[in-house]
């Protein structure tokens, strides 16, 4: 053999004349590292980037990138946070903390187009208390809210944790009952007027009833909800 003279490697080949060299290189470098210059050894993060041979200026940009990850995430669940917040606030009676008339109606609505799936049947019941009409001509508009914050919040520990209390305006409460027989309804506004009859509102060392008008109406399937109110409120006057 000619030591002076340059001869070409030969590799392994299998049956069809492929090379069987596993497609490394020289060396023991598979092809694509030799061409390349990478290795299956460079580090790699969970993104699939190699980190350990970046140019400089690539890795300042992605650092600059995963820096600004962070506050748009907070500023995300800050804006979230907001939506939910005014959503509510959208919902609820600034004074009363209870559905505002518009949730409340949105509410009844909904039930009556589920009543086939309610039994037994749902009913609705407009409060009215006369006794705060009184107290805002007399004592000024922080009494009549005081009057109707005391009866919302001993309305709310009477009715079933599935019924609905909501403000409709005024000095008017109503309630969706979705236990709504009619004896199941009379009872519960009984149960409702001696509530306040024997919790009267203290205000400026002053013991003040709270007198309680009330009309309820059976749901009934295809009506609305502004028609399911005007049959309780008209059932309330002519009590």
């Amino acid at each position: 053999m000619d030591v002076n003279k340059t001869d070409a490697i030969s590799w392994p080949t299998d049956g069809a004349g492929r090379r069987n060299d596993g497609g490394r290189a020289p060396g023991g470098q598979h092809k694509d590292e030799a061409e390349h210059g990478w290795s299956d050894d460079d580090a790699v993060d969970v993104h699939g980037l190699p980190t350990d041979d970046l140019p400089p200026e690539a890795q300042r940009l992605i650092d600059a990138l995963a820096a600004q990850i962070e506050p748009m995430r907070l500023q995300l669940e800050q804006a979230e946070a907001r939506e939910l917040h005014w959503r509510e606030l959208a919902r609820t009676d600034s004074a009363l903390e209870i559905p505002n008339r518009r949730e409340f109606f949105r509410e009844l609505q909904h039930v009556v187009d589920h009543l086939d799936s309610l039994s037994p049947a749902a009913a609705v019941a407009v409060l009215h208390l006369p006794d705060v009409h009184r107290l805002r001509a007399k004592l000024g508009r922080g009494a009549a809210d005081a009057a109707m914050g005391h009866a919302a919040a001993l309305i709310g520990h009477v009715i079933h944790p599935t019924d609905t209390l909501g403000a409709l305006g005024g000095y008017d409460l109503g309630i969706i009952l979705l236990n709504g027989d009619g004896e199941h309804v009379a009872l519960r506004l009984e149960s409702i007027r001696r509530r306040l009859a024997n919790n009267p509102l203290q205000l400026g060392g002053d013991s003040l009833p709270l007198g309680l008008k009330s009309g309820a109406a059976i749901l009934r399937r295809g009506e609305t909800a502004e028609q399911a109110i005007a049959e309780a409120d008209r059932n309330l006057l002519a009590g």
